[in-house]
């Protein structure tokens, strides 16, 4: 049951992703410009947001952020559907891999039918990043979880 909600969880972040990347440039920008507002309020990050904004990489950071988050979520998500006790840790990250970085690119490729979009293969690259950082996370936590359960 647990793999089937993780399974549903993965699909409906597919569904999220795609419907981000389905927005024209112009409102994607506007929703990145909220972002860069909204951390520029917080207070330990308002001097770094202000040398970002002042230099203009504010808005790389915060897309590029966004990417390796969604796709490292993706990546976990899949990893929890596929995994279970029995199989290898190492196998199911791979797989979870490999699904997220043919996701990305048929990302990228449909956003190359977006107005004001393009599909980036730096992007894959950026995605695909996320997802290595989350899954060697995720391997970490689990490797740590059943290593206690032996321990008992």
């Amino acid at each position: 049951m647990r793999k089937k909600i993780f399974l549903a969880l993965a699909v409906l972040w597919m569904g999220i992703i795609f419907y981000m990347s389905n927005q024209p440039a112009n409102i994607s920008t506007v929703q990145s410009d909220g972002v860069i507002n909204i951390l520029s309020g917080v207070p330990v990050l308002g001097n770094v947001m202000d040398v970002l904004i002042l230099n203009g990489t504010a808005s790389f950071v915060v897309r590029k952020s966004a990417h390796m988050l969604s796709y490292g979520l993706l990546s976990v998500l899949l990893f929890m559907s596929i995994y279970d006790n029995y199989k290898s840790i190492n196998k199911t990250s791979i797989i979870s891999l490999i699904i997220t970085f043919l996701y990305a690119c048929s990302d990228e490729f449909h956003q190359t039918f977006i107005t004001g979009r393009s599909g980036e293969f730096r992007d894959v690259l950026v995605d695909s990043t996320g997802a290595i950082i989350f899954l060697l996370i995720i391997i970490l936590i689990t490797k740590f979880i059943n290593k206690k359960k032996t321990i008992r």
